[in-house]
């Protein structure tokens, strides 16, 4: 009597219909989740190396945040090349990387302040960006690439800044601005608008009013404005719209010594 033809499927009779569901699978998983696993430590390490340098600088965004938020964005990118159960193909890959893109975008405008006329916080928004970036890029097993550009990243925050710092000595100076007027015209806002506008950081703001009875009062503003130096013109030509409103009685500007 012939032997019965082996189960399809029936481990030994190398007749398994889908190779990769036998016990071989097992381990190639097992080996899969350690690689992917490495990944991950990777993203958290590079996030972190950022994270270094903006704790470092005393900002509130620092190793923790910028770790967690590569970590993140690693496993979220993994997930998305995880096998979901459905055929080959419905998963499209990247569709979890692209909401890690504008996801983390929120975390970093909660890092944007508005400081007095100024805004802070820039940077570190687009460091933790950056940091999504690079934890998607090591779930992917780029590797290489990934470091080089964090390598870059730190180039720019350490080495730009020192440029930077160069640069502001050579070419940013602060003025002062004294304008005496009358209280009650609604005179401080327009001038501090004025001040932004023509590209001007407030650096120091000081009021003394004298509200004597029987008097509107006098307002003296002193204003410590940095700029650059090409823009002192722009500041001077802004004293003489200042001293053309009818409540304000005197203007002095004050450059920098070259």
């Amino acid at each position: 009597m012939p032997a019965p033809n082996p189960i399809p499927g029936t481990p030994g009779t190398g007749t398994d219909p889908d190779p990769g569901h036998g016990p071989a699978r097992e381990v190639d998983v097992e080996h899969t989740t350690i690689e992917l696993l490495g990944r991950i430590a990777l993203a958290a390490l590079a996030g972190a190396a950022i994270g270094l340098e903006r704790e470092l600088r005393d900002h509130p965004a620092g190793v923790r945040t910028h770790a967690l938020v590569a970590t993140g964005a690693a496993l979220f990118t993994v997930a998305g090349q995880l096998d979901w159960g459905v055929p080959s193909g419905a998963v499209d890959p990247t569709r979890l990387p692209a909401q890690v893109v504008s996801g983390i975008g929120f975390i970093g405008a909660g890092a944007i302040l508005r400081d007095g006329l100024g805004v802070r916080g820039l940077t570190t928004a687009a460091t933790i960006w950056m940091s999504g970036a690079l934890g998607v890029g090591m779930a992917t097993g780029a590797t290489g690439l990934t470091f080089g550009a964090l390598a870059l990243v730190l180039a720019v925050l350490v080495l730009l800044r020192a440029a930077r710092i160069v640069v502001a000595r050579v070419g940013i100076g602060t003025a002062t601005l004294d304008v005496e007027y009358e209280i009650g015209h609604g005179t401080l806002r327009p001038i501090l608008e004025a001040v932004e506008e023509l590209g001007g950081r407030i650096e120091d703001l000081a009021i003394d009013d004298d509200t004597r009875s029987g008097s509107p009062g006098t307002r003296r503003l002193h204003l410590a404005v940095s700029t650059r130096r090409d823009r002192f013109g722009r500041l001077e030509y802004l004293a003489d719209a200042i001293q053309d409103r009818p409540e304000v009685r005197a203007v002095y500007v004050q450059r920098p010594a070259e």
